[in-house]
């Protein structure tokens, strides 16, 4: 069976980066011949890697005393971003069966309208419509011969999106052309039931369906360290709060992705393997992104996360099923520091309700994969 994966895999972006890798994988490792769809919407590439286009006119400062010109030096932001594209591309050239097309807008998608049986779509918020990214039909799967090509969903999600408005017939008229459907969120549930009738599971993230021992690539620090994984800005609070953490255990802070002047080291261009890394070896991990919380918790680490309004749904959701919710941050925590509560978290209650949801979203997985093999021989 010939599977491909429609999905958010060519972002600047290690939460995407990693879960587009992990449905590869799994579905790798079940024997099948599956690729991600190699789509790259125009509009969102744009976004995304506009900061690697060559920078604007080089600037020139004279000297008077040697009458020399100096050409002033690409800016570190922009090597920094140059690096850390090439370093997400190649992670994904070497460890993902791309397709043999790239394609970037919806027309030369239909190349691909009867080239699987199968297409699997998600994960991550490949249906938000409140995002940068706007509506696109395309992930529904609109190109897809439905007479050649069965349709399921993994894990998608809707994001912070709550209702379909003018969408929502459109998008009800393609979620029911889909054989089977799973989300990864409880808000998402709730929309495909309410706004589509249609019938949907709930099932773990992709990147909790697979072990990283042999990709993670280890730092090269010996200092024990809390890790920040920040990606939107963070309010003063929380800053104390950081400082606060790494004082009372005196953690050298680093901050991976993104630079953070709270941070002794900022490493801003890691790999996709290199963060893998960073956060198996933490202390402690102070984060504001879901994929932040869930290799947290794939790692069995103390952490905690800071909410922004737009992940709330996502996040604060997957916290209430592993019953981590006291993680999410509060004024609170900061006694809770002090009285050293903070730095204790029963793994052995999460990891028997996480084991239970991972052989639960594995089983769905692949049960909806050969429904389609039994249903064509009936």
């Amino acid at each position: 069976m010939k599977i491909g994966i429609l999905t958010f895999h060519h972002v600047d972006n290690y939460g995407a980066t990693l879960q587009a890798y992990a449905l590869w994988n799994f579905l790798n490792s079940q024997g099948y011949d599956v690729e991600i769809i190699d789509y790259r919407p125009l509009k969102i590439a744009w976004i995304y890697f506009r900061p690697l286009l060559p920078i604007k006119r080089v600037k020139f400062s004279i000297n008077e005393s040697k009458k020399e010109i100096k050409k002033i030096r690409f800016n570190e932001k922009y090597l920094i971003y140059i690096s850390r594209a090439w370093k997400m591309r190649r992670f994904l050239l070497s460890n993902i069966k791309l397709s043999n097309r790239t394609v970037y807008d919806k027309k030369a998608l239909k190349y691909y309208h009867d080239k699987y049986d199968l297409i699997v779509c998600g994960s991550d918020q490949i249906w938000c419509l409140d995002s940068f990214r706007g509506y696109n039909s395309s992930f529904f799967l609109d190109f897809v011969n439905n007479k050649t090509t069965r349709k399921i969903s993994y894990a998608a999600s809707f994001g912070n999106t709550i209702k379909l408005g003018n969408y929502h017939k459109e998008i009800s008229t393609l979620i029911n052309q889909f054989q089977s459907i799973s989300v990864r969120d409880s808000n998402s549930l709730k929309i495909i039931s309410n706004e589509c009738n249609k019938e949907a599971v709930k099932v773990l993230d992709p990147t909790f369906l697979i072990k990283y021992d042999a990709l993670k690539s280890l730092p090269k620090t010996q200092d024990e360290y809390l890790l920040l994984y920040i990606q939107a800005d963070i309010e003063p609070e929380e800053e104390n709060f950081i400082k606060l953490l790494a004082k009372e255990k005196n953690l050298t802070i680093i901050s991976v992705g993104k630079y953070n002047p709270l941070a002794q080291i900022n490493l801003e261009a890691a790999s996709p393997k290199e963060w893998i890394g960073l956060y198996s070896q933490a202390s402690y991990i102070v984060t504001n992104t879901y994929h932040g919380a869930v290799f947290s918790i794939i790692f069995k680490k103390l952490f905690n996360v800071f909410v922004p309004n737009d992940k709330s749904n996502k996040v604060t959701d997957l916290l209430n099923d592993l019953g981590l919710a006291n993680r999410i941050f509060s004024d609170k925590l900061k006694s809770q520091i002090l009285n050293n509560q903070i730095f204790d978290i029963d793994y052995e209650a999460v990891s028997e309700i996480l084991e239970s949801k991972i052989i639960e979203s594995k089983n769905y997985l692949v049960e909806a994969i050969l429904q389609g093999v039994v249903d064509n021989r009936t």
